[in-house]
């Protein structure tokens, strides 16, 4: 029978595959039914890496705006 195995390096989970119990065995994987790449294994559990939110860059500036509006009108009239 195939299940999922992780192959771990220095605790983190870096592949997973489909295996037989005696293969996966043999390799030395660690059966893992909803663990992916990414997650850290260690003392027998697998831990999902934290989740972040992606954070928006502030908005421009009046005076940033206006630098670039000037950068982009000499180079516009240079043409």
């Amino acid at each position: 029978m195939s299940n999922r195995y992780a192959i771990i390096e220095n605790g983190l989970v870096v592949n997973v595959v489909v295996a037989d119990v005696e293969f996966a065995a043999e390799q030395g994987w660690v059966e893992c039914p909803d663990a992916g790449p990414g997650w850290t294994y260690a003392g027998g559990v697998f831990i999902a890496p934290a989740v972040t939110e992606p954070v928006e860059p502030p908005a421009p500036t009046k005076e940033q705006l206006m630098t670039e509006l000037a950068a982009l009108t000499a180079k516009i009239q240079a043409i």
